[in-house]
């Protein structure tokens, strides 16, 4: 069997698809150099033998003609990373599945998430700003805080880093309310949460948390309404998409409660953080998109799409397929 590794560049390439993976994938057949539009030609003859093909970040994008033109025998993708949603439609429209290692990404997001409601109910960024204001016994800082015990906390969206922020908060005695319309009631007890609409998780909840899908319709779904509903003392914490927060207002909404604190890793403009209005407040605290794999995590995700592999070609039951229908709900 043939095997096209798709890549824009060796260096990041490598970090996810270590040499100990490549070995691995070596005993199921002959690997084919990095391939991208620059080299395609070059490699179409190896490529035209390919039955499945595996990448990472900076796959590059091709047409439907494209694909039929170079890759014939094309039978499976492998993604050993997050969202496919840029590269995906003209694969699945060809016939051919792709597979995608979103729930190891979510591994990390979550830890992430899982830190923060911790940290942000026991009133640790207001408590560790304001100790260095005045530095007295945490009895002054009592009121401030919730604590884990009795927590109301509300995650929005449970889909693979959801659930598995909501699988971790059952470590904690907390209240966990969700709002997430594709899931039934079934589900939610399963996972211990119970299910409310938007309005009703940012006025009830002590901390929130954003984990929806990345859609053009949820444009600053997290807007003036919604903040104005928010609870003394309360955090939002947002791991998902700088996109989806009106960040003026909510600017404007931790200037005149400073007791509220913003959490994010996510920024709708993440190069020039100067310019944004959440970069100057200082209950805002900003992280620079480091939630997801970092370091050697992103290892996780080529061993995820190695493991579907050995799946696929066996014939077992799958686990992260991606298909048209779970596309339209995928970030």
């Amino acid at each position: 069997m043939k095997i096209a590794l798709f890549g824009a560049g060796k260096s990041r390439f490598l970090k996810v698809f270590t040499s100990d993976v490549l070995k691995k994938l070596g005993e199921y057949g002959e690997l084919s150099p990095l391939i991208n539009k620059s080299n395609l030609e070059e490699n179409s003859a190896f490529l035209g033998e390919c039955e499945v093909a595996f990448s990472t970040w900076g796959m590059p994008e091709f047409t439907e003609e494209e694909i039929k033109k170079y890759m014939p025998k094309l039978r499976a993708v492998f993604y050993a990373a997050g969202t496919v949603q840029y590269f995906a439609r003209p694969f699945l429209e060809s016939g051919i599945k792709v597979f995608s290692a979103f729930a190891a990404n979510a591994v990390p997001v979550a830890e992430y998430t899982f830190a923060q409601i911790i940290l942000a109910a026991k009133g640790f960024y207001q408590s560790a700003k304001c100790y260095r204001i005045l530095p007295v016994r945490s009895h002054f800082f009592a009121n401030s805080a919730t604590g884990n015990f009795g927590c109301k906390v509300g995650l929005v969206g449970l889909g693979a880093i959801g659930s598995m922020v909501a699988e971790r908060l059952k470590e904690l005695d907390a209240e966990v309310y969700a709002c997430d319309p594709f899931v039934s009631e079934e589900i939610a007890k399963e996972l211990g949460v119970t299910l409310v609409d938007l309005e009703t998780l940012f006025a009830e909840c002590d901390i929130i948390s954003n984990h929806l899908a990345n859609k053009p319709e949820l444009k600053n779904i997290f807007n003036r309404k919604l903040f104005k509903k928010m609870k003394k003392h309360s955090t939002f914490i947002n791991t998902g998409r700088g996109a989806q927060v009106a960040e003026y207002s909510l600017a404007l909404s931790l200037i005149l409660h400073p007791s509220r604190t913003f959490v994010a890793d996510v920024l709708k403009k993440e190069a020039f953080p100067y310019i944004n209005p959440l970069f100057w407040c200082p209950n805002a605290i900003l992280t620079p998109h480091i939630a997801g794999s970092t370091g050697n995590e992103p290892q996780r995700m080529a061993y995820y799409m190695t493991e579907e592999l050995e799946r696929f070609i066996g014939g077992e039951n799958t686990k992260y397929e991606v298909t048209l229908e779970s596309l339209e709900r995928m970030a």
